[in-house]
């Protein structure tokens, strides 16, 4: 009865989550600096560096952001579970 439950609740999950999966890969809108192959001044380092860091915090947020998607999804998946386990144990004993 119990091998019955889990597999129950796996191919629950799984069935919802795939139905439900978003149907493109998001990807980050972040602009690559491109260092040139000599700088002129110290202005035009500056700048760059300025671009590098810019460009970081853009990856950071972006990975940042779906961390936080990611973590919304398990929690919906582990509600959804647990749910199916309350239903089983209290209502089909």
């Amino acid at each position: 009865m119990r091998f019955r439950m889990v597999l129950s609740v796996l191919l629950l999950v799984f069935f919802v989550s795939s139905a439900r999966a978003d149907i493109f890969t998001p990807s980050h809108s972040c602009s690559k600096p491109y260092k040139p192959y000599q700088f002129d001044s110290d202005w035009e380092v500056r700048q760059f560096q300025d671009d590098v860091e810019d460009y970081k915090r853009c990856i950071n947020d972006f990975v940042e952001e779906q961390e936080d998607a990611v973590r919304k999804h398990q929690e919906a998946a582990q509600e959804a579970v647990d749910e199916w386990n309350s239903f089983v144990s209290y209502e089909l004993r």
